[in-house]
């Protein structure tokens, strides 16, 4: 087991010895990964003070003993609850954390009806870890944060109109796929003209026009780690009211990043950007929060909205989104993936913010 394993693993027992929890069995595909290195999917990671049990099925059996050597295999055929039982049998354990918003109904069903210990459902111990990233994590992120820049400016030379939303989807990722990405993080977004005005608008076969603003939303990931990229163009004109509204956001997105520095609450950060959109009279078009974590996830924690009293600390990966949405008329969003620092943070998808007319 590498070493960035040994030391996840190892913060992981403390937390549970400090909860008085005996075992953790890690369900979500994400959280096995950032524990193990096992990309397989469909494992289950049983976590104790003394080792690390990786279960999953003859599928995956070559697979788990290579990208995690640390961890003790067990195969399983039909279902990994009789798997379990035996194991907690063999090794005297006496109650098992599960995590309760990944974990299944049928698969509680059946460990209730099969496991004699004690069953304790906990919520978020390995994401309360992956909110800071360590440094290979970050330069995974900053990579796939390249590739999804360059990807947008290789898009400012392709775009014609009469292309539809989807011919321009596929470029972007056929661009990412061609130049180190693995799959896209997301479904990517191409929202013309009045669709501007959804903020999930992914792409259609709606035909861009010229005098259209277009919002491109897209996200490479890098060695399953993920980076997330918006910006607004406009298609051949700009009217007065278009580069309006982008000067508000992107004046909007220019406070937000320089809001964002270690000790600075979470919510301040989204009170910050929406104070001026109220001052600006379009706090009623901003309709979504400022920002979420970024890694091994295109959305984990920490969020950047109202409410969130969490403290950011160095090494969280943030995004740093504001938009506005008018329906009927259109859309503008910037957003940028940053890494917080100690005084301030680093864009890591590094774009101009100037209003494009291709």
């Amino acid at each position: 087991m590498t070493a960035i394993y040994k030391k996840r693993l190892s913060t992981l027992r403390h937390d549970l010895e400090q909860q008085h929890l005996e075992s953790l069995l890690v369900s979500k595909s994400d959280n096995v990964f950032y524990l193990s290195g096992f990309s397989g999917g469909e494992g289950l990671l049983l976590v104790t003070q003394q080792a690390s049990f990786l279960f999953a099925d003859g599928r995956y059996q070559e697979q788990a003993q290579q990208e995690a050597p640390g961890c003790k295999f067990i195969l399983y055929k039909k279902s990994f609850v009789k798997a379990l039982t035996e194991l907690a049998r063999t090794e005297g354990i006496q109650s098992i954390c599960f995590e309760q918003d990944h974990l299944t109904y049928w698969q509680w069903e059946r460990l209730r009806e099969s496991f004699s210990a004690e069953l304790v459902p906990v919520k978020g111990l390995v994401e309360k870890l992956r909110l800071l990233k360590d440094e290979t994590e970050i330069e995974l992120i900053r990579e796939a944060g390249a590739i999804t820049a360059s990807a947008f400016r290789y898009l400012l030379g392709e775009i014609r109109p009469g292309q539809s939303e989807q011919e321009i989807a596929i470029i972007l990722e056929y661009f990412m796929r061609s130049n180190g990405s693995g799959p896209p993080a997301f479904e990517t977004i191409v929202a013309s003209g009045e669709r501007g005005a959804l903020p999930h608008g992914t792409a259609t076969e709606k035909k861009i026009r010229r005098g259209e603003l277009i919002t491109f939303d897209l996200g490479a990931t890098y060695k399953g780690y993920a980076a997330d990229l918006t910006r607004t163009i406009a298609v051949g004109t700009v009217s007065a009211r278009q580069q309006e509204v982008y000067e508000i956001v992107r004046e909007a997105q220019a406070r937000g990043i320089r809001a964002v520095r270690a000790g600075v609450k979470a919510a301040e950060v989204d009170s910050h950007v929406r104070r001026f959109f109220a001052e600006a009279g379009y706090d009623d078009y901003f309709v979504h929060s400022l920002g979420h974590g970024v890694g091994l996830a295109v959305h984990e924690g920490p969020r950047l909205a109202q409410g969130e009293d969490l403290l950011l600390e160095k090494g969280m990966v943030v995004t740093i989104e504001p938009g506005v949405y008018i329906p009927r008329w259109g859309g503008v969003r910037i957003e940028d993936t940053v890494l917080v620092k100690e005084n301030g943070c680093e864009i890591l998808t590094p774009v101009t913010k100037y209003l494009i007319v291709a």
